[in-house]
């Protein structure tokens, strides 16, 4: 006998026993199904055979199950955004943080800029301070810029680079400490040193928009690097 006449057995023989059932009952019971219970019902009759299977495998597997459809869903749906959206494509593969014990590496994967680095510079300097136009460094995706009070080594520092294959950012943590931060809307980092003696404190943020990394680094307090860092501006 095939599994196809033994469904259609079973079939029948469930068929003859609600008959024998409704024959035999003399009380009747006010009784309305419910949608669940009418469709356990109309599976059962349907295939008896893999109704009772389904029946008999734990429930943690009926919820994998179903949890891996979800997720098939959501990895379908993410995948289709990729690939309809460059705008969303770019955000997940223009850099990756590289998280280690002694330092954190941003690793770009960008393309290559075109045209020339946007100019920006920090409008709201704590008093005393100036940019020093000799100490400015540009070249290429990067731009150094140097803010002096006359104290050397209270020296302020922007760095600002565009993100593009084949460039990193370093940032050493053997005598710091990194806290999550926002900037105008954009995640970022501030590292705080343990010893401003040796080394500085620094804030860094991704502008996704521009596609370039910003860095702050001097030895002032964390409210004074954000401040700074929410004024940068063209």
């Amino acid at each position: 006998m095939t599994e196809q006449e033994l469904d259609l057995f079973m079939r029948n023989v469930l068929l003859d026993a609600i008959a024998l059932d409704e024959e035999t009952n003399t009380e009747t019971i006010p009784y309305t199904p419910s949608l669940h219970h009418q469709k356990q019902i109309k599976a059962m009759l349907k295939n008896p055979l893999r109704w009772a299977r389904d029946r008999k495998q734990p429930v943690w597997k009926r919820a994998l199950k179903r949890v891996a459809v979800i997720l098939l869903v959501i990895s379908l749906a993410f995948g289709s955004l990729m690939v309809v959206s460059p705008t969303a494509r770019a955000t997940f593969i223009r850099w990756v943080t590289e998280w280690y014990e002694t330092h954190v590496t941003y690793r770009y994967a960008g393309d290559d800029m075109v045209g020339d680095l946007p100019e920006y510079t920090i409008t709201e300097l704590p008093e005393g301070y100036a940019e020093d136009r000799d100490q400015r460094i540009e070249f290429g995706t990067q731009t150094f810029i140097s803010y002096q009070n006359g104290d050397i080594d209270s020296a302020i520092t922007l760095h600002y680079c565009y993100m593009q294959q084949g460039s990193a950012t370093i940032f050493v943590l053997e005598n710091a400490d990194s806290v999550p931060i926002i900037v105008n809307g954009c995640e970022g980092q501030i590292f705080l040193s343990k010893n401003l003696e040796t080394t500085r404190n620094a804030v860094t943020w991704i502008d996704i928009e521009q596609n370039i990394q910003f860095t702050i680094q001097a030895r002032l307090s964390t409210d004074d690097l954000l401040h700074m860092a929410e004024s940068v501006s063209l």
